[in-house]
């Protein structure tokens, strides 16, 4: 019999050490915690024995949903940008349009939407308060119109789907770019991605340069629209860089930052397109030739 008991007050005291517990009163022990902060845990998703509670978001609590939806819709709206774009430059019997409007409407709108923006958060007076910093926009913003224009030349000599594997060059120039001016690192996943990427787009040029392809256009026009495509993503990997790099060094907010872009590149735009034509008539010429497909490729 007191063998019996011995046995039973070692497993009770046994189980007691398992649960961090001291005899009967359910103080913790060192490092321990209360059935009681357990199930309070529990109730906050903070139970660490089982992880964070499963609440749709991730390690940076973003939500996952919102992601995948994102990334569709930047799948649809960057495969259908090249789609219009080259649409609205080579459908049949359409009257010819000047390029350079459509890159000066854009930025118009962008500033339309930009300074409505402002104007709910502050006061537009607010904008131009800080002359030094609005002057820095200057730079990113000449590189973003001189990227929008090139889109258009290298529409006008390669066909959509060419440009648009050519175009991702974008992503290894924005890369490069950013481990050389901001010191950012890239991981082994993220340098295979990039060279594998360079490989698709090389075998892309090669092959509308040697003629395999049915469809493929004269040497001398794929030239012309590869070089129009590198000096593309050249601009925008330099106007990205420069860009994140005035959003993290003032205080600056993000739509003041995208007014100033807009409303310098608009100034920049119009003085080129009265540059290289100086017959040109705003009131007469600017919308000559546009239509529904011209104005769906602007707002894309």
């Amino acid at each position: 019999v007191a063998q019996v008991h011995r046995s039973r007050a070692w497993w009770s005291s046994t189980m007691a050490s398992d649960n961090g517990v001291r005899g009967d009163d359910e103080k913790p022990r060192s490092g321990g915690r209360s059935p009681r902060v357990k199930a309070e845990d529990k109730e906050n998703g903070k139970d660490k024995t089982r992880g964070p509670a499963n609440t749709g978001m991730d390690s940076n609590g973003v939500d996952a949903g919102l992601k995948w939806r994102v990334l569709a819709f930047l799948v649809v709206q960057n495969s259908s940008a090249s789609l219009t774009m080259r649409y609205s430059k080579s459908r049949p019997g359409a009257e010819p349009w000047n390029s350079q409007t459509a890159v000066l409407m854009q930025e118009v709108l962008k500033a339309s939407i930009c300074a409505t923006l402002v104007a709910r958060e502050g006061s537009l007076r607010s904008v131009f308060s800080n002359r030094a910093e609005a002057f820095k926009t200057a730079v990113p913003a000449v590189l973003y119109l001189c990227q929008n224009n090139l889109q258009y030349v290298a529409i006008t000599y390669l066909d959509a789907s060419t440009y648009a594997v050519m175009y991702q060059l974008k992503i290894l120039t924005t890369a490069l770019l950013s481990m050389i001016v901001l010191g950012k690192k890239m991981s082994v996943a993220q340098c295979i991605s990039l060279v594998l990427l360079t490989i698709g787009v090389s075998t892309v040029v090669v092959s509308q340069i040697s003629g395999r392809n049915a469809s493929a256009k004269p040497q001398s026009q794929v030239l012309r629209g590869v070089s129009a495509v590198l000096l593309s993503c050249v601009s925008s990997g330099l106007a990205g860089v420069s860009f994140e790099k005035l959003l993290k060094g003032s205080s600056v907010s993000l739509w003041t930052r995208n007014l100033h872009l807009a409303l310098y590149s608009s100034l920049v735009g119009f003085a080129g397109l009265w540059w290289s034509d100086r017959s040109f008539s705003i009131q007469h010429d600017f919308f000559k030739g546009y239509s529904v497909v011209v104005w769906i490729a602007i707002i894309n």
